[in-house]
């Protein structure tokens, strides 16, 4: 047995690691890993989100990345993935070590494994918790702050009932829990319905738990005070814009909310399986007494509030969801194993299962053709020639050798200044995001983003000795995101007067769009 319960362990982690890696080197590119790799280059280098640049997502991001700098800076995006990935899986592991605070000591194993295969062995979850966008932190900070709270409260599910007993250290994981999922909310600023739900979840068990709301309050208050007030009493109208101004977006409709929960539960679709399996089991079996729902509740009611919040967003993509999902997984997972009546050869079968089902949802995940595949015409299959971050890394590597290290490049695509270690003009820093069109030109400098004539100057001023534009360059205009092509075709022109030389790099970066270089 033990023998076998090595083998699972190492299947789990190898196919993880595995995973992560392919997703790292081969994943397709996206723009936010070059907008929020360069804040974070910013902050390295003293400049504040809302201050002196803008930023689309709460400050904690850009600080983190930035202090870490030294560790992946040097590697461009590649090195930025690498960190989220640790930050990744690291999640994962705490999900894992949550769930476990809520079953019986003969569940554990298999409950803490079933966890890491749903989350670790999912090539969606491991791709979005990869690249560096909000979601591997703010998963990273989710976990850690119900790993902290769930174990100072485990008592309460053990037992069923009862009173929470006082104590300085279950006060300070309290607290401690509450500090972490306010630093969630500085990652991600929706995030902070996962605090307002928790709390509230704990005043209204306050029969049993006490005044653990009050301690989970304080560390809540303290961590948005350490991370969120200071922008806040700073600056607060860019503060307020930045975060806030996605509600402007043209709404997607229900159809496209739809979609969006359809895109999930494909992409996670094993933990789908074993929330039906659950309540088949809730339904069908004898239960009674064996399913303790007071820590699960508890996620579940963060989680629920915090997909409530995304779903009801304008465009509700499908990957904000991403950061929730260990809650959901612990949740499912925990009251799965509650309900199973099993032997340990039983157990050891249902565990194998489990893990061939994750191995075969992750091999036909429709993701994994991203990694090698440009496109279909038709018939025929285009491939890539090389990885989507490696064609961004030798284009960025020409480019530097051609712009001094003090010259700026003139490019909405930032991942390309994150990878050439150059710095882009003021306004650029969020590409096509930055670019605002019915802002006054006061407004626009206030907020550290560009409209028509702000854009046009910028142009036709510049010192850089290159620009590079994609497909996406000039694309749109915020914050409805309304389709640019007017305006596209007239600052490509302006580049092409200004900058007589030109060459093109197809299916690069997100999208494999063409990139176009311009030089002197």
């Amino acid at each position: 047995m033990k023998s076998f319960t090595k083998f699972l362990i190492a299947g789990a982690f190898g196919l993880t690691i595995v995973l992560y890696a392919v997703n790292i080197f081969l994943g397709p590119l996206n723009l936010d890993e070059g907008w929020y790799l360069y804040a974070a280059k910013s902050y390295a280098l003293g400049e504040r989100p809302y201050q002196d640049f803008f930023f689309t997502q709460a400050p904690l991001l850009p600080a983190i990345y930035g202090f870490l700098s030294p560790l992946w800076a040097s590697n461009g995006v590649l090195g930025g993935r690498i960190l989220s990935a640790i930050f990744g899986l690291l999640s994962a592991i705490l999900a894992s070590l949550i769930a476990i605070s809520a079953v019986p000591k003969e569940r554990k194993f298999a409950t803490a494994l079933t966890v890491f295969l749903l989350l670790g062995g999912n090539v969606y979850h491991s791709y979005f918790t990869a690249i560096p966008k909000t979601y591997a932190l703010a998963a990273f900070f989710t976990t850690g702050g119900f790993f902290a709270l769930s174990f100072a409260l485990r008592e309460q599910c053990e037992k069923n009932g009862g009173k929470l007993k006082a104590s300085k250290i279950k006060a300070l994981l309290i607290a401690s829990g509450g500090f972490l999922l306010a630093l969630a909310a500085a990652t991600r600023l929706s995030l902070g319905a996962m605090l307002l739900a928790t709390g509230i979840y704990l005043l209204c068990s306050f029969k049993r738990t006490g005044i653990a709301w009050l301690w989970f309050g304080v560390g809540g208050l303290l961590g948005l005070a350490v991370t969120i007030l200071p922008h806040i009493i700073g600056c607060y109208d860019a503060f307020a814009f930045a975060n806030f101004f996605h509600g402007g977006r043209e709404a997607g409709g229900l159809v496209f909310t739809l979609g969006s929960i359809s895109r999930l539960a494909r992409n996670y679709f094993p933990v789908v399986l074993i929330a039906i399996a659950f309540l088949v089991l809730l339904v069908a079996g004898d239960n009674h007494g064996k399913v303790k729902p007071f820590l699960p509740l508890m996620w579940l009611s963060a989680f629920a509030l915090t997909f409530i919040v995304h779903a009801l967003s304008p465009f509700p993509y499908d990957d904000y969801q991403v950061p929730l999902m260990p809650l959901a997984t612990t949740a499912f997972v925990a009251f799965f194993w509650q309900s199973c009546s099993l032997n340990s050869k039983q157990e050891s079968a249902l565990l194998l299962s489990i893990t061939l089902i994750v191995a075969i949802a992750a091999f036909t995940s429709p993701l994994n053709e991203s990694w090698v595949v440009v496109r279909k015409d038709r018939f025929w299959v285009e491939t890539k020639q090389q990885p989507d971050i490696q064609l961004l890394r030798n284009t960025a590597k020409k480019i530097s050798e051609s712009v001094p290290a003090e010259a700026e490049i003139l490019t909405q695509d930032t991942y390309l200044a994150v990878d050439a270690d150059r710095r882009v003009p003021k306004g650029f820093e969020m590409g096509p995001f930055g670019y605002f069109p019915n802002l006054s030109d006061e407004e626009a400098r206030k907020y550290h983003v560009l409209n028509k004539k702000l854009l046009v100057d910028a142009i036709e001023s510049t010192s850089a000795p290159i620009a590079a534009a994609s497909g996406y360059a000039f694309s749109m205009g915020a914050p409805e995101m309304t389709k640019c092509d007017d305006l596209q075709n007239e600052m490509l022109s302006r580049l092409e007067v200004i900058y007589p030389k030109k060459q093109k790099v197809i299916n690069f970066g997100q999208e494999h769009t063409t990139l176009e270089i311009f030089s002197k």
